[in-house]
C-alpha cells in the first residue's frame, strides 16, 4: 500500500516554472548589488561613524572658527629707530644633510631653525630667506617618491590657517587644483638653489582662498600662466612654512598656507569623454548584460521548446478529448431507482439460498 505520491520529474518547459526561474536569477542579482554596497566601508559611516584619523572626520568635529586673512602691518619707523630681526635658536645649517649614515633619507626638519618666521606678514623678510632656501634645497635633495611617502595628509584649511605655529616644518601633502604657476628669480643662496617656480592652488576645503607652493622643479609638460583657465589637477608635498601675506587681485591684503616642495605632482587629464567615477562600474555593466543575455537565451529557448513540444505526437496524446454534449447521446442510461431495488432483492435472497432450502 502506497501512502505517498510517486514523485515525478518537474516540467521545465511551462511557463510557471519558467517565470520562477527567472525571479530566482533576478533575486541572484539583486543578491549582488547588495554584496557590492556592502563591501564598501564608506557605506556604514552612517552607523559606525568615520574612522578617528579621516580628515573629513577631524574637520567635523572642529568647531567654526574664523579665520583671519588679514596682512599684519608692522608699524612705521622713526628716522632714529631701527627694528631688530629675530634670531634663531640654533643656527642654521651650511650645508644641507638629506641622508643618515645608515643611507636613510632623513625628512625630518629642526622646528627650532624656523623660529624666525612670523605668520600674516606681507612677502618673505630678509631673515627669513635663509630659511626657506634652506628648505627649497633639504626637498630637492630627497626623492619625490620618499617625500610624498613619509608626508601626512595635510590639516583641514581651516585648522591650518588658525594654528599655524603648530604645524611650522611638517611635512604635508594636500590635493588641489592648479590656478597659477609661473617662475620667480632667484636671490643669491649659499645651498645652490638655481631655479623656484610659484604655484597657486585651490584645495577642497579652501573654497575661495588659495595656497601657495614654492618649489624647485616641475613635471614636463605642465601648463604654466597666470590663469589657468583648465585648473589641472595636483598633489603638493612640502613642508609648511607660514601664513604668506600677499596683494589679491582686487587690490585687498590677504594671507594664504605657505608651502615648500620639491616637485608638483600633476595628474594629466585622460581623453574620455565620460570617465566613470568608480572603476567597479564598467564591471557591473557586464555583468548586467552577461545576465540579461543569459536570460534572453534561455526565455528564446523555452519559447522554442514549447513550440516543438506542440508539434509533437505526445503532445497531441496529452490533448484532451472533445467531450461534447452530442457525444453523450449514444451512451445507454440506467434509471438509479431500479439499480437499488435490484440491489434490495439481492440482499434479501442472496444466491444459493434455494439451494440450502431445498437440502434441508
Amino acid at each position: 500500500m502506497r501512502f505517498h505520491k510517486r514523485s515525478t520529474t518537474p516540467s521545465y518547459f511551462s511557463r510557471r516554472d519558467q517565470i520562477r526561474l527567472f525571479r530566482l536569477v533576478a533575486a541572484l542579482g539583486v543578491i549582488f548589488l547588495a554584496m557590492l554596497y556592502a563591501s564598501r566601508e564608506e557605506n556604514w559611516y552612517w552607523l559606525t561613524g568615520r574612522p578617528a584619523g579621516d580628515p573629513a572626520r577631524q574637520q567635523a568635529k572642529e568647531a567654526p572658527r574664523e579665520i583671519d586673512f588679514n596682512v599684519r602691518e608692522e608699524p612705521k619707523l622713526n628716522p632714529d629707530e631701527f627694528r631688530s630681526e629675530p634670531a634663531p635658536e640654533i643656527k642654521v645649517p651650511e650645508q644641507v644633510i638629506s641622508q643618515l649614515e645608515s643611507g636613510e633619507f632623513d625628512v625630518r626638519i629642526d622646528p627650532r631653525l624656523l623660529n624666525p618666521v612670523s605668520d600674516s606678514t606681507l612677502g618673505i623678510k630678509s631673515h627669513e630667506a635663509n630659511a626657506l632656501y634652506y628648505l627649497l634645497a633639504k626637498a630637492a635633495a630627497i626623492p619625490q617618491n620618499v617625500l610624498e611617502q613619509s608626508a601626512e595628509p595635510a590639516p583641514p584649511f581651516v585648522v591650518v590657517m588658525t594654528e599655524s605655529p603648530k604645524y611650522r616644518g611638517t611635512l604635508m601633502k594636500v590635493k588641489g587644483q592648479l590656478k597659477r604657476l609661473k617662475a620667480l628669480p632667484v636671490e643669491e643662496n649659499k645651498y645652490g638653489v638655481q631655479s623656484i617656480y610659484e604655484g597657486w592652488f585651490f584645495s577642497k576645503d579652501s573654497g575661495t582662498h588659495p595656497w601657495r607652493v614654492i618649489c624647485t622643479q616641475l613635471p614636463p609638460g605642465i601648463p604654466m600662466g597666470d590663469n589657468l583657465s583648465d585648473m589641472p589637477e595636483v598633489q603638493i608635498t612640502g613642508y609648511y612654512f607660514k601664513k604668506y601675506g600677499y596683494a589679491s587681485a582686487a587690490g585687498k591684503l590677504q594671507t594664504a598656507p605657505l608651502l615648500i616642495a620639491r616637485q608638483i605632482r600633476w595628474f594629466p587629464q585622460t581623453k574620455q569623454t565620460a570617465p566613470s567615477s568608480s572603476g567597479a562600474v564598467k564591471y557591473i555593466v557586464s555583468l548586467f548584460l552577461v545576465i540579461s543575455i543569459a536570460l534572453a537565451f534561455l526565455i528564446w529557448k523555452f519559447m522554442v521548446s514549447d513550440q516543438n513540444f506542440s508539434r509533437s505526437r505526445t503532445a497531441k496524446l496529452m490533448q484532451r478529448p472533445d467531450m461534447s454534449m452530442e457525444s453523450l447521446n449514444d451512451i445507454e442510461t440506467v434509471d438509479i431507482n431500479d439499480v437499488l431495488k435490484q440491489m434490495g432483492q439481492q440482499k434479501q435472497n442472496p444466491p444459493g439460498s434455494d439451494q440450502s432450502d431445498q437440502q434441508k
